[in-house]
């Protein structure tokens, strides 16, 4: 199915981290050099613990693993200063390690990557993935286009972080180093922050074609920061839902103009809460039937004007992705 995401295009998804990290001194590079050495560090970012890319937090030694597209992004987006090599990987510092440093305490703290890896293994599995905080909620309506064709356009996007209820949307096992490393290559320009365009990966184009819907027990969706790249299918039935207003809608826009409705409209409108219309309508069920059955247009207008209009400015429900 068609998604229009222009109205949302730019709007930020996630966010790092405003940290700001002081130039190493000597000391502070001599006990990272340590840390490197003997491969100990302050938490453990993936369960091998190998890692190629060091910073320091706070009091605390860091080693992630990141991509080498990634580290190459960096090296050339930021001044070469910011760069010290080891033989095993290479250090950051100043502007480069506040923007790793960003991203990661985002990573570690606001998505809770730290705290859900509870044996301290390095590892995330899936159902440590229940304590994630990943998802944000995209608000979608569903319309037609000219041609009729059904299509989803994305409303707005609510910018905060769900907790993660829905344990498959890791399939497999993840880990802290992994997240980072997805959430760096999705902030194409480097600029802090990625929008949903970015998430996407669309960059001038105003549609997909295909997008991932993660549904919880109460009948929510959401858009998931992905751990790993996964495709989901949308709910039939929600869709199916949402299909059936869009066909009333246009029953309703029919009345009026005063135009005859087919047999397949009449019988939607006869299985569309037929009770809740004749009690609003103050006739009975049976009268109601026959008006529609037999096709008295005008006397069925008379009865529905304030129905219809209450119904013709009914909005669309809006789901959340």
């Amino acid at each position: 199915m068609k998604i229009d995401i222009s109205q949302v295009k730019n709007t930020a998804i996630a966010r790092k981290s405003d940290i700001k990290i002081k130039e190493l001194n000597t000391l502070d590079i001599n006990k990272l050099n340590a840390s490197i050495n003997s491969n100990s560090f302050s938490f453990k970012t993936n369960k091998e613990q190998d890692y190629n890319v060091f910073f320091r937090l706070d009091k605390d030694n860091i080693g992630v693993k990141l991509s080498e597209n990634n580290i190459n992004r960096l090296k050339e987006f930021f001044n070469e200063d910011n760069f010290i090599d080891t033989n095993k990987g290479i250090i950051l510092d100043k502007d480069a390690a506040s923007y790793v440093v960003g991203w990661f305490a985002d990573t570690a703290y606001t998505r809770n990557y730290l705290a859900a890896d509870k044996d301290n293994d390095g590892e995330i599995t899936a159902l440590e993935a229940w304590n994630l905080f990943d998802l944000v909620n995209v608000n979608y309506e569903l319309l037609q286009d000219k041609n009729k064709e059904y299509f989803l356009k994305a409303t707005n996007i609510d910018e905060t972080y769900d907790s993660n209820r829905i344990a498959h949307s890791i399939e497999g096992k993840s880990d802290l180093s992994e997240a980072l490393d997805i959430i760096i290559d999705m902030d194409k320009d480097l600029d802090g922050k990625v929008t949903a365009g970015e998430y996407w990966n669309v960059e001038d184009k105003d549609y997909i074609n295909e997008f991932g819907i993660v549904y919880d027990d109460e009948n929510h969706s959401f858009m998931s920061i992905p751990h790993k790249k996964i495709k989901f299918n949308i709910a039939e039935e929600e869709l199916k839902r949402l299909k059936e207003q869009i066909k009333l809608n246009n029953i309703i826009a029919k009345l009026k103009k005063s135009q005859s409705l087919d047999n397949n409209e009449k019988e939607i409108l006869q299985k569309f809460n037929i009770q809740n219309i004749s009690n609003e309508l103050k006739i009975s069920e049976d009268k109601l039937k026959d008006l529609i059955s037999s096709d008295k247009l005008g006397d069925f207008i008379d009865f529905t004007k304030e129905f219809k209009k209450d119904l013709s400015d009914t909005r669309l429900i809006d789901i959340k992705v």
